[in-house]
């Protein structure tokens, strides 16, 4: 009967850090994702093809090409920027500061399409 208790110390032991693994495990990522918003962002954002090798789509109803780069940028700073009066790097479209840190455009490059992509010409 003893090592029947003792088992059932050890299971409850062993439950109990287990438990508490996995709810220090789901607080902990929420707490970077939720309040720290530590996760970049892919978006597509305007390209020029005169000057940049730009990824391009066809509208099937109007015909009319568009032409886009992709832009990876931390969810934090477009948070910031959205709190900020004047917006920068996130008023009209998200685009890149100056210096700024975890932020970087992607171009078309005709060796690493991804499935339904197309570089314009």
């Amino acid at each position: 009967m003893e090592t029947t208790k003792k088992s059932q110390v050890a299971n409850k032991i062993f439950y109990t850090i287990l438990a508490l693994l996995i709810i220090g495990s789901v607080g902990a990522t929420f707490y970077k994702i939720v309040v720290q918003k530590n996760y970049q962002i892919v978006a597509e954002t305007s390209c020029d093809p005169e000057t940049e090798k730009c990824f391009s789509y066809t509208d099937e109803e109007s015909l009319e090409v568009s032409y886009y780069k992709l832009i990876s940028k931390n969810a934090a700073s477009i948070y910031a920027c959205e709190q900020t009066e004047d917006k920068l790097g996130c008023d009209e479209e998200l685009t890149c500061l100056e210096n700024e840190q975890n932020c970087d455009y992607t171009y078309c490059d005709p060796d690493n399409l991804a499935e339904g992509e197309v570089c314009g010409e």
